[in-house]
């Protein structure tokens, strides 16, 4: 069975003790006493009924149904069994009964020795109704028939919400140190901010904390997450990071935090600062210091995940470090308009009021910054660049630990000694291209992932005129090299020599096919050939000369007195 999300089984039990509420209800087990364990003498719901209840929740924010949990008691049902082919089938048969369709996300959790099934229904942004027309909503603990003047209202919220700006009805919701400890940070990052209001109210409608509707104030998603006191953040129990670091020897430590995003952030990164590790490289005169993970890469991918993430989801930011890499889950899928070959350069606040807050204690920079800081880090270091896996209902982002590429880490301290600055992600990122293909062409730069066509002419140039790279061939021909000033080690003066030889060899074939052909060819025929400027007569010399030297060619004496006629050996 594949596994969908990586939720932890704490995490289900913790949901398990609310009880049925709007995102979660109990199911006995099915009708299929063969497969499903208890006789369908006692109670069995059927598929319509189940069907009801999932339209019910996806038209609210999602749950849970629990299957394998008495209605009445919240026992276990020690009877309850399941198998794949069970609950392939169960899918397909919400599938049928639900418009448009809802697909079930199925978990495994185990209680007190028994197996039994959890199924996710995600949160959505359509309406959705049962095969017989049924539109409902959960309410509480049960479902509710949409009456028809309720329907507008329903889907103009529906398709109009931002999750962080969801409102809840609770009361007595606010934690005044947590109010507080954001004001604060506002005051410290910038102490004439427009943000610091006088009074609490003020504050949190600023901030959207808080929203009115019908002459009364709730509070918002990003007004919990930030603020919410214990009781408040309860109502969104999977604000919560899980990191797990695994040793070589198989050993492992969990770690666990919850609840307000703030506190999240700080113990989770003072955590993964604590284990960055150190080793010395040396390039010349050059000695330079390389962090498994630096502090700036993992703070970004931290407050990415926390910012960027699905809070409609009932999932978890999960962080999982192996001996060579580290990876961050994030809930959610991609925003609109954002993919895994443009994230880069693309942004779409999923949560612009929990960024806007990020933005104002500077946890967070302006939009797009963050893996910009995280490309131009992980280069200048020698690394590889971030890759992400999609999974059915999240992302993941890996980073490496070892070094890929030593001559990217010295170019950029050569660059940096040059120029009293750090080199940029544009000319890192081209030249990483260019020292991974040895060999590129400016078409095929341009097809490069991340890079910059805007950017990438006057890159170029800027590299060239600092000799870090050269070119090779001429004009259709022409490809990007590193310089031969930057082959510091004899293989790399080898592989250098290697390259100038291979494109003047190939530029000779193409003239003895030539000859091949036609029989005679003179300078200005072979600057057409090999697509050369015409100031490139020289050039074109030197070629036949060495040629005319290796035997290769000869001078057509037949064509009277013109010595720049040439044709094959005889």
């Amino acid at each position: 069975m594949k596994k969908y999300t990586k939720l932890s089984v704490q995490w289900f039990y913790e949901l398990l003790e609310k009880g049925e509420c709007d995102i979660m209800d109990f199911k006995e087990q099915l009708e299929d006493k063969n497969i499903f364990g208890k006789s369908i003498k006692s109670f069995a719901p059927n598929y319509e009924e189940m069907a009801r209840d999932v339209v019910a929740f996806a038209n609210k924010k999602g749950g849970f149904l629990f299957l394998g949990i008495v209605d009445k008691t919240k026992e276990v049902n020690k009877e309850f069994v399941y198998t794949d082919e069970k609950i392939y089938d169960l899918i397909k048969q919400i599938q049928d009964r639900t418009k448009p369709t809802i697909t079930l996300l199925p978990h495994r959790l185990t209680i007190d020795g028994t197996k039994l099934l959890v199924l996710e229904i995600p949160f959505s942004m359509q309406m959705h109704s049962t095969s017989r027309g049924e539109y409902l909503v959960r309410s509480n603990n049960g479902n509710k028939i949409i009456e028809p003047h309720e329907m507008a209202t329903i889907m103009s919220e529906k398709s109009l919400i931002i999750y962080d700006q969801k409102i809840w009805a609770i009361s007595s919701w606010q934690d005044e140190l947590r109010t507080q400890n954001v004001f604060n940070k506002i005051k410290t990052a910038r102490a004439d901010s427009p943000l610091l209001k006088e009074n609490t109210e003020e504050f949190n409608d600023t901030l959207n904390f808080t929203k009115e509707e019908q002459g009364t104030l709730y509070p918002t998603t990003t007004g919990i997450l930030l603020t919410g006191n214990n009781k408040a953040l309860k109502e969104i129990p999977y604000s919560e990071i899980k990191y797990v670091r695994y040793y070589e020897d198989g050993r492992y430590h969990p770690y666990e935090w919850k609840g307000n995003l703030i506190e999240v952030a700080d113990a989770c990164f003072a955590q993964l600062k604590s284990e960055i590790q150190q080793k010395e490289l040396s390039f010349g005169l050059f000695h330079e210091f390389i962090e498994d993970y630096s502090e700036v890469v993992l703070r970004e991918l931290l407050i990415n995940a926390i910012v960027h993430r699905d809070y409609s989801r009932q999932q978890v930011i999960e962080i999982r470090k192996y001996p060579t890499y580290l990876e961050i889950e994030s809930p959610g899928m991609f925003p609109e308009g954002v993919d895994e070959t443009n994230y880069l350069r693309k942004t779409n606040p999923r949560n612009p009021n929990i960024i806007d807050v990020f933005r104002s204690i500077k946890y967070a920079e302006k939009a797009g910054s963050g893996f910009d800081k995280i490309f131009a880090d992980l280069l200048s270091k020698g690394k590889r660049l971030p890759t992400p896996t999609i999974t059915d209902t999240s992302i993941i982002f890996r980073i490496d630990a070892e070094i890929c590429s030593d001559k990217l880490i010295e170019l950029s301290l050569q660059y940096k000694q040059m120029e009293g600055k750090d080199m940029d992600m544009e000319k890192l990122l081209v030249l990483n291209e260019i020292i991974n293909s040895k060999k590129i062409s400016f078409t095929e730069l341009e097809e490069a992932p991340f890079i910059s066509k805007g950017q990438l002419r006057k890159v170029l140039d800027d590299l060239q005129e600092l000799e870090f790279i050269e070119t090779t061939g001429r004009t259709s021909g022409l490809k990007y090299i590193l310089h031969k000033t930057k082959s510091s080690s004899t293989q790399e003066k080898i592989k250098y020599s290697q390259l100038k030889k291979q494109e003047k060899a190939r530029q000779k074939e193409a003239i003895l096919r030539y000859l091949d052909e036609i029989g005679t060819i003179n300078n200005s025929e072979a600057r057409q050939l090999l697509k050369l400027p015409d100031h490139d007569v020289s050039y074109i010399s030197k070629l036949f000369k060495e040629m005319l030297n290796s035997g290769d060619i000869e001078i057509d004496s037949t064509i009277g007195n013109n010595k720049n006629i040439y044709r094959r050996k005889q």
